[in-house]
């Protein structure tokens, strides 16, 4: 019997990214109000690439995957938050709805308890500090390491950055970094890649590809699991620690990056090319894709995320410019379209771009 919880809401939900004080004021009354009538209530400090952010929550499901996601940050009376969350469910009268302040940094999410949105705006507050605060970098994409040279891969969800990354990690002399979200920072020419979270967050469909998962996801938290079934719903998920994946030798959390690769997947486009850095950053601005099951409502309809980056709760357009500006000048830049060719072709173009680089 595996560890699963099926929640009501199961993908992210309309959002309001720009509230006013007023309005945050008025929507944390409202959660705290709720919160103060409920038995259960649940808060835990994240440490997030040094950000501090505490979730408010009356669901154990975002509280249990909360604290088993994140590194814990210390909770002491003279350490306060840099970003609060206030995730509250059975609130009458109202939709299923995310807002976010800047200004003071607080995310309410209103009856939803699916994990991924709570997760990926956790990541967002702690991107609106860094960025503007330490410059570092935040990138939606993942992160392999071969025979010491980092590669990034960054794409829209569904066209095969966690199976890539995780095929790389195969080899010999391969490493997994990071699944779905990095840190970067920029010295003397050189882009340095950091881990962002604790455990990985898991489309449990990836057994179709990696059959060997399957024990892992067995003794996992797992979240909208169909009828025990791991590859039944294309956005259920699961916490899996990275250790787990193929022991301590074959997880890093540091890793300079030597090559860029973004995926596309269509039926017309080449299957590689290499690209300047303006071409890269013009790609990305766009952020086009085609929508995929388990990415949103709308499968099979074009969409755009600049950056393919949906956790991002502030735009900082010329700064995100900038920053992988950076990236691409100390690095080679390549896309590869995944839909012209199969898993092991991609592979084997991957593999050779990261020996060239």
């Amino acid at each position: 019997m595996i560890s699963n919880y099926i929640t009501d809401v199961k993908r992210r939900v309309p959002s309001t990214k720009e509230i006013s004080v007023e309005e945050r004021n008025e929507l944390v009354a409202l959660a705290l109000e709720r919160l103060s009538s409920s038995f259960e209530t649940y808060h835990w400090n994240a440490n997030i690439h040094g950000i501090v952010v505490r979730l408010h929550t009356n669901s154990f499901h975002l509280y249990d995957f909360w604290v088993e996601n994140w590194f814990p940050a210390q909770r002491t009376s003279v350490i306060l938050p840099h970003g609060v969350i206030y995730a509250v469910k059975d609130v009458p009268g109202h939709e299923p709805h995310a807002y976010y302040n800047h200004e003071t940094k607080t995310a309410i999410f209103i009856n939803t308890e699916y994990y991924g949105q709570c997760k990926s705006w956790a990541l967002g507050m702690a991107a609106d500090i860094l960025e503007t605060q330490h410059g570092v970098h935040s990138i939606h994409g993942s992160c392999a390491v071969v025979r010491g040279k980092g590669v990034v891969i960054i794409a829209p969800t569904g066209t095969g950055k966690s199976t890539h990354t995780w095929g790389l990690m195969r080899l010999a002399d391969g490493k997994i970094h990071s699944d779905d979200w990095i840190f970067l920072t920029y010295k003397k020419g050189l882009a340095m890649a950091e881990i962002s979270e604790r455990k990985f967050y898991l489309r449990t469909d990836m057994v179709k590809s990696f059959p060997e998962l399957t024990a892992l996801l067995e003794r996992a938290r797992c979240e909208n699991v169909k009828d025990g079934d791991f590859t039944g719903f294309a956005n259920s998920r699961a916490i899996i620690d990275p250790e787990w994946i193929g022991g301590p030798d074959k997880f890093v959390e540091r890793a300079v990056v030597k090559s860029v690769i973004l995926l596309r997947r269509d039926g017309v486009s080449p299957p590689e090319a290499e690209l300047t850095p303006e071409e890269g950053i013009k790609i990305l601005e766009e952020g086009r894709y085609q929508v995929l099951a388990g990415a949103g409502a709308n499968v099979g309809e074009y969409s755009y995320e600049s950056y393919y980056n949906p956790y991002l709760l502030v735009r900082r357009a010329e700064l995100q410019k900038r920053f992988f500006g950076e990236l691409f000048s100390s690095t080679s830049l390549h896309i590869l379209n995944t839909g012209v060719e199969g898993v092991e072709e991609s592979q084997e173009r991957i593999r050779r771009i990261i020996a060239r680089a």
